[in-house]
């Protein structure tokens, strides 16, 4: 586990000074064993809590034990050059013996800094927040307390810092961790181990004792130096990846290749659909702390990801149906199949129950491989936001263009845009504004275009980018130095990947 300091400094480098690629060595790379914590003081300094009887046998043989343990288990597999803190945030994809030693080694490196020799007071920041989630200091120690003595058998009680900023009071069975995604409990700031092996040899039966005598030797400056490195990091990583996604370069897919894939989520639907549940899934449990359930957010809000590279909804979401981003993500996993000596996958020219089925494998290497392609570390995941980002601001220029020329026409007081990212209206719906004419609403989506084809009556759209029914009155098209398209949607056709509307539904052209 890195020092709290470097944790903070490393985070804007790693995003900064990496290079942008796509290949094998963003995903392959070896583990390395984890380190043991030194004690920062001697056996014996924590008389005013427990005996040095104790401090030895649980430092030398308990967590040592559990480092040991985790390091073996690790070593049948490859799973990457984690950091313990990654393990612990994935441990999902774990099985039981590294679960638990993995939150025991993790648990005691963090107990060990959380007690002090000397008796500390809450320092101001930590103490300010703590009175305004539980209104005073006795109230919070009078819930921890509460908490810690409600844990029956083995665990930990640990005061919390959410996602929500807030500090929160929790118990965790056995070796688990607020961090792990299977609990999702926050960022442990404070904890106290609950073991018998941890207080029995002094206090008997007497846990109770045990639990009140622990503010005695709590390190608040950890505890201040944690919350603020937490609030730090979220702040650093904001910043950080907003940079990425005005700024940063990109390494795309070609032209040709990105409209081969577009073509093959308009046609064959089955296989943006398998895509999108499983790259749903995926961030889910790679970005826990950032995930909430609709509703959760706020009342109008849809499931996903929130607060990642700034406040609200994050540009993530949209990875789901991107299908330039997708490109990315699929020949950049190939040329790490390439290097492991395994089938490369394929897609385009296979007829759709093939493309099905190469899309299912595609998706369960994704699954195999998140935790390093979804990091900091990894060029492909730079990419991605790069896409998604760009995708995003030129929507929202788009229908920002679309929204002014409609108050031009139908007046200022009778047009309003309600898309917002995340909201439901957008996403469920499909509206991004509502346009008044004679007391009557009609609402529309906005899309991209880039030319059209008047064939038989029939008018055939190219270049909209994702193609599907939406149940809004119209359809409105912009395109770069184009007129801008109002369509009727009440006879809305697909075919062959295209919008085509009858010619009597073109109602408005804009210039």
């Amino acid at each position: 586990m890195k020092k709290i300091q470097e944790k903070v400094d490393t985070i804007t480098n790693q995003l900064l000074k990496e290079e942008v690629t796509v290949g094998k060595t963003e995903i392959i790379s070896e583990m390395k064993k984890i380190g043991i914590e030194s004690l920062p003081y001697a056996y014996t300094a924590m008389k005013n809590f427990i005996d040095s009887e104790t401090m030895n046998v649980h430092y030398n043989k308990h967590y040592k034990g559990y480092v040991d343990k985790l390091n073996k288990a690790l070593s049948k597999k490859d799973y990457g050059d984690l950091e313990l803190e990654e393990i612990v945030k994935s441990i999902s994809r774990f099985g039981k013996t590294i679960r638990d030693n993995a939150g025991g080694a993790f648990n005691h490196a963090l107990f060990w800094k959380m007690l002090s020799p000397k008796p500390q007071k809450p320092t101001k920041d930590v103490l300010d927040r703590i009175k305004k989630d539980f209104s005073t200091f006795e109230k919070f120690k009078n819930k921890f307390e509460e908490i810690a003595k409600e844990r029956f058998g083995s665990g930990w009680v640990w005061l919390v810092l959410t996602k929500r900023n807030t500090l929160k009071v929790i118990s965790t069975a056995n070796q688990d961790n607020p961090l792990m995604n299977v609990i999702d409990g926050g960022y442990p700031i404070l904890g106290l181990d609950l073991w018998e092996h941890a207080y029995y040899l002094k206090y008997r039966n007497k846990r109770d004792e045990y639990i009140k005598k622990f503010w005695n030797a709590v390190n608040w400056d950890f505890v201040d130096a944690l919350y603020q490195m937490k609030l730090k990091t979220k702040m650093n990583e904001s910043v950080v990846i907003k940079s990425i996604i005005t700024e940063g370069k990109s390494e795309k897919c070609s032209r040709d290749r990105v409209e081969e894939i577009r073509m093959i989520f308009n046609i064959n639907p089955s296989v943006k659909k398998i895509f999108r549940y499983g790259i749903e899934s995926i961030l889910k449990e790679v970005f826990n702390e950032h995930w909430y359930e609709s509703g959760e957010y706020s009342p109008e809000s849809m499931s996903g990801v929130y607060d990642f590279e700034g406040e609200g909804r994050s540009v993530l979401n949209k990875l789901n149906t991107n299908y330039s981003a997708f490109c990315v993500l699929f020949h950049g996993l190939n040329s790490v199949l390439i290097y492991e000596g395994k089938q490369p996958l394929k897609l385009v020219g296979l007829p759709p129950f093939e493309q099905i089925s190469e899309t299912k494998k595609f998706v369960k290497y994704l699954n195999d491989y998140k935790f390093r392609i979804f990091s900091s570390k990894s060029g492909t995941f730079k990419n991605i936001l790069t896409i998604l980002g760009g995708t995003n601001m030129m929507g929202d220029i788009r229908e920002e263009k679309v929204v002014s020329k409609l108050k031009g026409r139908f007046g200022e007081e009778n047009v309003k845009k309600v898309g917002e990212l995340g909201s439901k209206s957008d996403m469920l719906q499909g509206v991004d504004c509502i346009i008044t004419i004679d007391g009557k609403e009609y609402t529309a989506q906005i899309k991209p275009y880039s030319n059209i084809d008047k064939i038989d009556g029939q008018i055939i759209v190219y270049g909209s980018g994702q193609v599907k029914k939406y149940t809004t009155n119209w359809i409105i098209f912009e395109g770069t130095g184009k007129s801008i398209l109002i369509f009727n949607n009440t006879s809305t056709k697909i075919i062959d990947g295209n919008y085509t509307f009858n010619e009597t539904d073109l109602i408005y052209i804009l210039s």
